[in-house]
């Protein structure tokens, strides 16, 4: 969809979710993780990127968590339905993180190997062809999931429509306009 197709309300609404004090909560949350990986990095590993990628990925969710707490907690006019829906919505947006998480993973897992096994590219290469398959796997299989979960509003016409239907209740006592 591009953005000339979009309202002008939907794009104010998104513009303020990401700029809104609960989008960059999350960005704060997400600088704080990636920050604080860096120094680990610098005292522990000697610039190894293990704990800035680690924690990166790790808070990510926890991002998404907040964001979707503290938007919950703003507006106390969401229902149940659609704050559930939303839960699942972001979700299913995390499928993407979680393919990086795995290929990462493999990454760096395939590198361990081949550092300890000495068999230079074998582990890594392996591991990250390997990774694809399942990341594309898991991926589909958390979409689908959350997807499937999502609760349907029933809209005002079918509200409407169901008002018609049933039949409304009649006066048994039967008087003319007169009174007679």
């Amino acid at each position: 969809m591009s953005l000339q197709r979009t309202s002008r309300l939907t794009r104010q609404s998104a513009l303020t979710a990401v700029l809104g004090e609960a989008g960059l909560s999350a960005l704060g949350l997400l600088a704080l993780g990636t920050g604080l990986g860096l120094l680990l990095d610098f005292w522990v590993t000697g610039l190894h990127p293990l704990f800035s990628v680690g924690l990166l990925l790790a808070s990510i969710p926890l991002a998404y968590g907040w964001a979707l707490y503290r938007t919950l907690r703003m507006n106390p006019k969401i229902t149940p339905d659609y704050a559930r829906n939303l839960a699942l919505a972001s979700v299913a947006g995390q499928a993407g993180c979680l393919t990086i998480m795995i290929v990462f993973m493999a990454l760096f897992g395939g590198m361990f190997l081949d550092s300890r096994l000495d068999t230079h590219p074998v582990f890594t290469i392996g591991l990250v062809l390997l990774s694809v398959p399942v990341s594309l796997y898991a991926m589909i299989r958390l979409m689908l999931s959350s997807v499937a979960s999502l609760r349907m509003t029933p809209s005002a016409q079918e509200g409407r429509t169901a008002a018609q239907a049933s039949p409304a209740p009649s006066d048994t006592s039967t008087t003319k306009e007169n009174g007679s």
